[in-house]
């Protein structure tokens, strides 16, 4: 049986799957925009049968877009109601994914370049969600945008809530401050929704989870869950 290739082209990182059968995942792939050309000369001469691009960049052009049988996934052909026209096609699948192989209602917690929450009653509707910059984002804004500070990594384990210099200050309040936030929306929707799933991807989810960030499950394929399931 030819496998199915499966894209999702970020704002940062361009990320790939092949299925097989049965939504299993045989290969997966991370690569930078600029390392596109490692992708394709990785991919170069494997055929497919079919293949998915969702992506959120589309000045990116692959190899792949305009082969007769590739889909290209916009958010208007994620079947949830109330989305948006600007909603992001990542959103949009990650959290019709979530909510076909976890069930509805349900919360996404997508944890990259941005962090978005996106919440989806048990009538597959939007009920709404936020937008704010990620880890590694917030941190680089500080280093850009001034003169004396700092560029720091994302602290592994979670800072003292009061640092005591400027380094332990930035980590101790972008991380104790984005914490505290996310687990209040994460506790508005339980007590709208206490029977549903709080889900976590992208590649900052780790750390916000090993900061005490509860959630029900950490799942860094749900856009790849949604991409299978509109195939």
């Amino acid at each position: 049986m030819a496998n199915y290739l499966a894209i999702a082209i970020g704002n940062t990182r361009i990320k790939a799957v092949i299925f097989g059968s049965d939504r299993q995942i045989l290969e997966e792939y991370a690569f930078t925009h600029d390392q596109l050309p490692i992708l394709e000369a990785q991919l170069a001469g494997r055929d497919f049968a079919h293949i998915a691009i969702a992506s959120v960049v589309p000045e990116l052009i692959t190899n792949w877009h305009h082969l007769p049988q590739t889909q290209i996934i916009k958010t208007c052909d994620v079947p949830l109601r109330g989305l948006y026209a600007t909603m992001g096609c990542d959103r949009a699948l990650a959290a019709y994914g979530a909510g076909e192989i976890y069930g509805y209602p349900v919360l996404v917690i997508d944890a990259g370049t941005a962090i978005d929450l996106t919440g989806i009653n048990d009538q597959k509707t939007l009920v709404g969600g936020a937008i704010v910059a990620g880890l590694r984002s917030q941190f680089l804004s500080l280093y850009q945008n001034t003169s004396a500070l700092p560029d720091l990594h994302v602290p592994t384990a979670l800072p003292n809530r009061w640092g005591i210099d400027t380094n332990s200050s930035i980590q101790a309040g972008i991380s104790q401050i984005l914490l505290t936030g996310l687990q209040a929306y994460i506790n508005d929707w339980r007590s709208q929704f206490p029977d549903s799933k709080v889900i976590i991807t992208g590649g900052d989810g780790e750390y916000l989870v090993n900061w005490g960030l509860q959630v029900d499950i950490i799942d860094k394929n749900l856009i790849f869950w949604g991409i299978w399931e509109l195939s």
